[in-house]
């Protein structure tokens, strides 16, 4: 028998797949009926000049992509970083990988790292659990601070750091409750990872889509504090910022001794961006205009969202990222009774989350807003009937 990495199997299935077997007796005949807002995934229209931009390089199909991105490429990034979070000085100046979608580099920046300690926020982001694989490493899914603070609770993560050679994940804004951390939360954070020397992952995926506080990033409090960029890791991706998904296309600037050593791996592995991609990433990291645009059109759902549910006394209003995060009792329960209703389809907030008796996403379900307005309307309007608000 082969010998087998058994941390794979210790895996649950990923929430997509849950959500199939959950509604799959329920389900139409007619897939065009269903309104899909499971899935973060934008159909906001794309840049117009990306399909010329690629087309345009369509004659570099042939050519192997540097692992490292095309020197534009590592500029559109440092600009953007330097323009977007008004940074003083460019103090990481090689300490950036191009990656293949966020996603694979929050997976696979396990590789780099000698750890017997991982913690996760607890809903999180699926992809943070590659580093289980990798490691054989205890893991910790450590809940939100209170009900109004979906961020570790920094006393309650002290503890999980003395001693101990540790990974954490954080989200900001948050994937799923749609919360920014505040600076002074972040300084806090990054003064307790060094204190302990454990290394800070930190997703920042869903910056670019706010309605009111604009998200700082870790970078500038890094600036603020020093240090450079001393066990951080922090990720960007034009997936939501720009409506490409498909694209696969993002960065990590980070801890130049952790990089150097992501450098090193990805030159084996070769996850690279082929090149007329990376020549359309630098047109969309070198523009904002189109990013403005998306925000827009995210606020007007979010506030026809908010004056609708404003009536319903467990709703909390998203700060950005367009997701609906909404308490509806028993979210499983919930899906089901939307789904065969009006064939709209939520996912659980359980499928998010850890935990058996105490799962906190159990009551929950998320709504991804990522239609246009007249389908997210409609939405939003049957699943208020649905909760009677």
């Amino acid at each position: 028998m082969y010998k087998l990495n058994s941390n794979i199997s210790k895996l649950a299935d990923y929430p997509f797949e849950r959500l199939r077997l959950l509604l799959e007796k329920i389900m139409p005949e007619d897939s065009s009926k269903i309104t899909d807002l499971s899935i973060g995934q934008p159909y906001h229209k794309v840049p117009s000049f990306i399909k010329t931009t690629i087309l345009k390089e369509s004659n570099k199909w042939n050519l192997y992509p540097p692992i490292l991105g095309i020197k534009d490429l590592r500029d559109a990034y440092k600009n953007w970083l330097k323009r977007r979070f008004n940074l003083k000085e460019l103090f990481f100046e090689e300490d950036i990988v191009p990656l293949s979608g966020t996603r694979e580099g929050l997976f696979s920046v396990a590789l780099t790292l000698n750890i017997n300690n991982i913690v996760v926020p607890n809903p999180f982001y699926q992809a943070y659990l590659g580093a289980t694989i990798f490691q054989k490493s205890a893991i910790k899914f450590l809940g939100k601070s209170d009900e109004n603070n979906p961020f570790f609770n920094l006393a309650e993560l002290e503890k999980n750091l003395q001693g101990k050679d540790t990974l954490i994940y954080f989200c900001s804004p948050s994937n799923p409750q749609g919360k920014i951390a505040s600076s002074d939360y972040i300084k806090k954070l990054i003064k307790l990872i060094r204190k302990y020397r454990a290394v800070l992952i930190i997703d920042e995926c869903y910056s670019d889509i706010y309605y009111q506080e604009i998200p700082q990033g870790a970078i500038k409090v890094c600036e603020e504090l020093g240090k450079g960029l001393k066990n951080i890791l922090i990720f960007h991706s034009l997936s939501k910022r720009s409506n490409v998904a498909g694209m696969r296309s993002g960065f990590v600037v980070g801890d130049k001794n952790i990089i150097n050593l992501f450098k090193k791996i990805r030159s084996y592995g070769a996850p690279s961006m082929p090149l007329p991609i990376q020549l359309a990433s630098v047109r969309l990291w070198n523009d904002d205009e189109h990013v403005y645009k998306n925000i827009n059109k995210y606020k007007k759902k979010i506030n026809y969202a908010n004056s609708i549910f404003s009536k319903y006394r467990l709703y909390e209003k998203p700060e950005a990222g367009f997701y609906l995060w909404i308490n509806v009792k028993n979210g499983e329960s919930f899906t089901k009774k939307l789904f065969k209703k009006y064939y709209i389809k939520v996912m659980p907030g359980e499928y998010l989350a850890k935990g058996n008796k105490k799962n906190p996403g159990k009551e929950y379900v998320r709504v991804a807003l990522v239609e246009n307005y007249v389908t997210s309307k409609f939405a939003i309007d049957k699943i208020a009937e649905v909760l009677k608000c």
